[in-house]
């Protein structure tokens, strides 16, 4: 990286800017939440020459140790950046870097590269280049944003394994001395992130990524303002420029006047006193005005984020993915799963836990199951798909769920059911596994079994499915995908996904409905929970339970504490009568707007209050 000798006029270590210095606003999306201001610190990684080499049989032996080496030396940097991500992210954030030395010791990548230097005799850095080169190629081709997150995971290994085999230190430099910095670039890897110290970066703004990407999860969970997408601002923003850093608006204010740091400086002051307001309710109850209580349960996912839940208010844990146990080298254990089960089990107890079966395929690369090619792997072998395919890893799991419901606070969820087929041959899996337990002698307490609504088709059927299950779980993610045909990654149409569409509406109304007849409760686990606008929705529509990440149960408790159930509920009704998103979001702006407004919620969840503006 390099910096400017370029020092402005102090005012607070800032001023507003005059004269030559042009004052430029870029938009671009909100990906962590806060504001900084701050110079410019420009991140950009070295351009590496890699020549190809043809070696005399008795260089071999020498490239592929250098490579070997390289790949030792790269795994100890990874695993210091994992430790320190543990102390300062959490476990759950540190996950990335365990998913960066899974890669680094795949045994295809590594031999791939090895065959690359014997069988084809070029020298390691070439190998490298072709061999994982290919492989960031496969990802990037992927219009999906997950991919792109997998393929700057690999760049970055990339990146690293080139510097260890020239030894010349770390591709990126060390950040400035100087305090408060704001780092800006067209890609911001993780690893960089986790080696600034506290205190030392105030805000990052980087062209590439949305709220999804790797380095926005820890900025989030650093609490450190993030600006991502916004596509040109590397070649814009200069170094020792003074940038303005809205994270929960999405704007980045380049070489701001005194009327844009006057403004920030309000909106931070704003921003921090609602975050502090917003503690004061973890311990009240989530209950409308009127009596109507919702219960706030939380998503998390690693079984080290259980102890924290509480923390934030949540009364459960309402989606577990369990298939972050399988982001390894090798599929865990039976006893491996019923540990980490019962370890989220106890630690919540007597309150529910819903725990998701492996949710694999489409993106989600696990151990244990091949990845197979296809056109739309989003619609293709994935999720309750594979497990029924592969009933020898469905069923090792079940068995390590029923033995770690030692307390009986256990709540099953069955992804992706899309038909009474799938669900009777997942629960015929379930009572199977129970007889072989019991028929050994082990107890296994009673477990709810729900289905997550994601699929068009199990909300066609949701009558049948609720006379078979014991609760609803709606992710609203997926219905919204595939009941509009719209994929929310792909940015030519990201305004068609329409959280407020009637037919998404609809969707939800009839699933609580059905619930609701045969006497069993509907929770919603994707991201409308979270948004303001859609929380009140919900709960008009019959919503039972929220579920979200911890940081948000409080801001969703202060609004559920603000309504009566009776008047949303009126609301609800009427825009179910609506036939356009664009009248549903103009009626509940007009209606919810400025009251939500008056909370003071929406910057701290990411939506900026620009009513002023």
């Amino acid at each position: 990286m390099t910096t400017s000798t370029k020092n402005p006029a102090k005012n607070d270590g800032l001023n507003p800017v005059h004269g030559s210095l042009r004052r430029t606003v870029l938009t671009g999306v909100p990906a962590s939440p806060g504001f900084a201001m701050g110079r410019v610190f420009p991140v950009s990684n070295r351009e590496i020459s890699v020549v190809e080499e043809t070696l005399p049989e008795s260089r071999l032996a020498d490239e592929e140790q250098l490579f070997l080496k390289a790949v030792s030396k790269t795994a100890k940097e990874i695993a210091q950046i994992k430790e320190i991500s543990e102390s300062r992210a959490g476990m759950k954030d540190s996950l990335i870097f365990a998913t960066h030395l899974m890669i680094l010791q795949d045994p295809g990548l590594v031999n791939g590269i090895i065959d690359k230097i014997r069988k084809d005799r070029k020298n390691a850095r070439w190998a490298v280049h072709v061999v994982l080169g290919a492989y960031i190629d496969r990802f990037e081709s992927i219009d999906s944003a997950a991919m792109r997150d997998k393929a700057a995971d690999l760049r970055d290994l990339y990146n690293r394994l080139m510097a260890a085999m020239e030894d010349s230190g770390p591709v990126l430099e060390d950040v400035a001395h100087e305090e408060g910095v704001v780092l800006v670039g067209h890609e911001l890897l993780p690893s960089l992130l986790m080696s600034i110290k506290p205190g030392q970066v105030s805000g990052l703004a980087m062209d590439t990524g949305g709220r999804t990407s790797h380095v926005a999860i820890l900025a989030r969970s650093l609490q450190i303002p993030l600006v991502s997408g916004l596509r040109n601002a590397a070649a814009i923003i200069k170094a020792g420029d003074v940038v303005i850093v809205d994270g929960s608006s999405g704007k980045v204010v380049v070489n701001p006047n005194e009327e844009d740091i006057k403004d920030f400086r309000e909106r931070q002051e704003v921003f921090e006193r609602q975050r502090r307001e917003l503690f004061t309710m973890r311990q009240l109850e989530p209950m409308t005005r009127d009596g109507k209580y919702i219960t706030l349960h939380a998503n998390i996912e690693i079984p080290g984020e259980a102890d924290k839940v509480t923390d934030f208010g949540a009364t459960g844990i309402g989606l577990y993915r369990s298939e972050f146990l399988f982001l390894r080298k090798d599929a865990p254990t039976q006893d491996e799963q019923r540990d980490a089960y019962r370890y989220i089990l106890e630690t919540m107890s007597p309150c529910p836990v819903t725990i998701r079966t492996l949710d694999a395929g489409g993106d989600k690369l696990v151990s244990g199951i091949n990845a197979v090619s296809e056109s739309n792997p989003f619609m293709g072998w994935r999720s309750i798909r594979v497990c029924l395919d592969r009933e020898d890893i469905f069923c090792t799991q079940l068995k390590a769920l029923l033995l770690a419901n030692t307390k009986g606070n256990l709540r099953l969820l069955l992804p992706m059911i899309s038909g009474m087929t799938e669900l009777r041959r997942a629960k015929a899996c379930i009572k199977r596994c129970r007889d072989e337990l019991e028929a050994e002698g082990k107890k296994c307490a009673k477990v709810k079994v729900g289905v997550m609504i994601e699929v068009p088709a199990a909300v066609m059927i949701v009558d049948k499915l609720a006379k078979e299950v014991d609760f609803f779980s709606i992710g609203t993610n997926d219905l919204i995908q595939f009941t509009l045909a719209v994929d929310r990654t792909n940015e030519l149409i990201t305004d068609m996904f329409q959280p407020h569409h009637p037919a998404v509406l609809s969707m939800i109304y009839e699933t609580v409905k059905a619930a609701h007849r045969e006497g069993f409760p509907v929770a919603v686990c994707g991201e409308m929970s979270a948004d303001p606008m859609s929380v009140l929705l919900l709960v008009g529509l019959g919503i039972d339970e929220l579920s979200m990440t911890p940081w948000n149960v409080m801001s969703t408790k202060k609004i559920i504490r603000s309504i009566n159930f009776e008047d949303v509920r009126e609301t609800a009704l009427t825009v179910l009568q609506m036939d356009d998103a664009e009248s549903v979001n103009a009626y509940l702006h007009k209606k919810y707007a400025q009251a939500i407004r008056d909370l003071g919620v929406l910057s701290v969840v990411g939506q900026a209050d620009n009513s002023k503006k």
